[in-house]
């Protein structure tokens, strides 16, 4: 594929000859469109090369084939009722002990993300690239990656979260045209270490790990608008619960958060998918320290709030640190609305600054929802963050140029992820239709670094992860927010501090 680039540039560059030695026949436009032309295929060479230098340095990881469970086989053991209940039961398992993958002293905190549909310039035409990457968050090498085949994989990963422990890493796929699968990898050596199969045509999208109120890890695991499986990271990654339509009877396009706490788990409703009473988008708010379901209502204790437009998209929320209040967005309607989580009613509300808006991040001291503009229900190729100013309720008036263009391969943006030390102040920005992870610098807001996939692959969502020099580990944010108390105390102290310099304590 590299030499299809070069001979392009080669091409581009007998064009601008050719212009240029013309005498009196080339036009200025002729000139103007072999120079287009030479800088594109310049560009095209630049990330060329890019990929080669990132792909020589990772190391990939390639599973066997794997037979599939004759029709009508026993439970392995593995299942619980909640499993059962949502049709989730144990595939495969395999060994994944082996040599560390990357050296974890000389990068301890580091991002993972999935690596998808080939479509970089080294690729000639779409490919399935189930797996993912792992990237130093500080000086954005890619350190380690893996890609996994297991028969006739079908899909691409679409999304890649980590246990709270840092022990697993988690994505799906599918096998053949209808065995929808989560694989479970082992983070230290990067093998695989099971893979869980479900039901029905939905495929894993998005994801999270957290610790709740109670103490107990999860990672939620959302199939398209359901069933939601919370799996146990310390008991083999069985399902501790599941949210079926039984529970959340108007499940939406699943984007799953909880508060602060880890008390309160948020999802998208719609009313306007099901039909009924209902035809606005909705966020049901369910308490995870209840244990009776409330079958036919939201299940187990909680509240489904209507209210956030017409769409029935409700997809980004981001949560305060003082868990008072919510930022809610419907990508069909292209707007923000903000969320009081005291009295679960919605007291206010903007456009989004930027078409089909996705994910949503809150900076450091919560006065900017920073707004990825993916173009969702629409074009589906958007390349612009908007910024919505949190205590007036209106877009960003301060910068010279709205909304933020991205550039590189930008196309398709989704989630972001607060780079979890203040002092780097980034956003970290996946992009489902390019072949970069893009960082935005928020003292600029400009971008800071575009990183290669390492293997050609689109990105969706990802996870900050600390690790000490035993490989103990600790999720430090990811598509859901933060996910521990250091960061949330952080936020609140700065967000308090700019309320206190703009006078809009209690306000």
């Amino acid at each position: 594929m590299r030499h299809r680039t070069i001979y392009a540039l080669v091409a581009a560059f007998m064009l601008v000859v050719a212009a240029c030695s013309g005498g009196g026949g080339a036009s200025q436009a002729d000139l103007d469109a072999a120079n287009a032309a030479l800088v594109e295929a310049q560009q095209a060479l630049d990330a060329a090369n890019a990929q080669l230098a990132v792909k020589s340095a990772v190391n990939v990881v390639q599973a066997g084939e794997l037979a599939v469970p004759p029709a009508g086989s026993s439970p392995s053991g593995w299942e619980t009722a909640e499993a059962i209940r949502g049709g989730m039961s144990l595939y495969a398992t395999y060994d994944s002990s082996g040599p560390d993958a990357w050296d974890v002293a000389a990068h301890p905190v580091v991002f993972f993300t999935s690596e998808g549909v080939g479509k970089n310039p080294l690729t000639a035409e779409e490919t399935v690239m189930p797996g993912f990457f792992v990237i130093d968050a500080y000086t954005k090498e890619v350190v380690a990656s893996g890609l996994y085949e297991i028969g006739e994989m079908t899909d691409a990963s679409h999304g890649t979260t980590v246990s709270p422990d840092g022990k697993w890493v988690y994505f799906g796929s599918r096998i053949g045209e209808t065995q929808r699968v989560l694989l479970v990898v082992n983070a230290r050596t990067l093998k695989l270490d099971k893979v869980l199969a479900y039901p029905g045509s939905g495929f894993v999208h998005h994801m999270m790990g957290f610790t709740d109120s109670l103490g107990n890890d999860r990672v939620v695991i959302t199939v398209n608008r359901c069933p939601q499986f919370f799996l146990d990271p310390n008991d083999d990654n069985r399902v501790a619960r599941t949210i079926t339509t039984e529970d959340a009877p108007l499940c939406g396009h699943t984007y799953p958060t909880v508060d602060p706490t880890g008390q309160y788990f948020y999802q998208s409703a719609d009313g306007s998918y099901y039909g009924g009473e209902h035809v606005t988008a909705g966020v049901t708010k369910i308490d995870l320290e209840s244990t009776e379901r409330n079958q036919g209502n939201t299940g187990y204790q909680g509240t489904t709030i209507w209210g956030f437009g017409d769409g029935g998209r409700v997809i980004g929320i981001a949560h305060t640190a003082d868990g008072k209040t919510s930022y809610v967005v419907d990508a069909h309607g292209s707007s923000v609305y903000k969320l009081d989580n005291e009295t679960n009613t919605v007291v206010g509300s903007t456009s989004a600054g930027v078409a089909g808006p996705y994910g949503a991040c809150l900076n450091w001291d919560e006065t900017r929802l920073y707004v990825i503009g993916k173009g969702e229900g629409s074009h589906n190729k958007g390349d612009v963050v908007g910024i919505v100013d949190t205590v007036t309720m209106r877009q960003t008036r301060d910068l010279h140029q709205m909304p933020i263009a991205l550039g590189g391969s930008a196309s398709s943006i989704d989630h972001c992820v607060l780079h979890p030390d203040p002092e780097v102040n980034e956003l970290w920005i996946s992009n489902m239709n390019g072949w970069e992870m893009i960082v935005l610098d928020l003292n600029t807001n400009e971008v800071e670094a575009y990183i290669p996939t390492p293997n050609g692959g689109d990105t969706h969502g990802g996870a900050f992860v600390r690790y000490e020099s035993d490989w103990s580990g600790t999720l430090l944010a990811d598509m859901g927010g933060p996910h521990v108390a250091e960061i949330w105390q952080l936020r609140a102290t700065l967000a308090a501090e700019a309320a206190a310099a703009l006078g809009t304590e209690g306000g």
